[in-house]
């Protein structure tokens, strides 16, 4: 993995860790909901060190097939009751899923407001009201789409957003492919 994603990772983790704090917002654990029910959409630049390490360990192949397989499902890389949010990569996963439920959006005026996952506001209802006081008393949160550009990296693969799965096995086909011919 490059330094500048490391470090691109490491900020956002920091970013999200204080809107958390801020906004009192935390998920529920081992939930997944966002990796079951809406899985996210990401780049195939984004999700391309989760292709390498899963080459790396030999695991390649077997999972550009269930990507394949599942298509627009459930995020394959997702394991219910695994901690932390049963994600088998958390500590690789694409920058949207270390910013959802704890990032921003701009509104038709370009201002920010805080994107409060329903399971938030399921299990505390007033979280949104939180997120919404917490952004007018000052407070900072990442915004995703700034994010998800500073994350491509144009060396591995197209910046357009797909399902998980499907930007997996692309990843995988292109990492796939270089490990052939190296």
């Amino acid at each position: 993995m490059t330094p500048r994603r490391l470090a691109l990772y490491r900020t956002v983790d920091e970013q999200t860790t204080v809107v958390s704090a801020g906004a009192k917002l935390g998920c529920p654990t081992g939930c997944g909901a966002c990796c079951v029910r809406t899985p996210p959409h990401v780049s195939v630049a984004d999700i391309a060190p989760v292709a390498r390490a899963a080459i790396a360990a030999g695991e390649g192949e077997a999972l550009h097939d269930r990507a394949v397989a599942t298509g627009a499902g459930p995020c394959v890389l997702f394991a219910p009751g695994q901690l932390p949010g049963g994600c088998t990569v958390y500590a690789i996963r694409p920058v949207i899923c270390r910013l959802f439920a704890f990032a921003a959006v701009r509104d038709k005026h370009g201002a920010l407001e805080l994107a409060v996952c329903r399971e938030h506001t399921v299990a505390d209802p007033a979280a949104p009201a939180r997120a919404r006081a917490y952004l007018d008393g000052g407070g900072d949160a990442p915004v995703f789409a700034e994010l998800q550009l500073e994350a491509h990296d144009p060396d591995d693969g197209p910046a357009e957003l797909v399902p998980i799965n499907e930007a997996l096995a692309a990843a995988l086909e292109r990492e796939l492919l270089r490990a052939r011919y190296r």
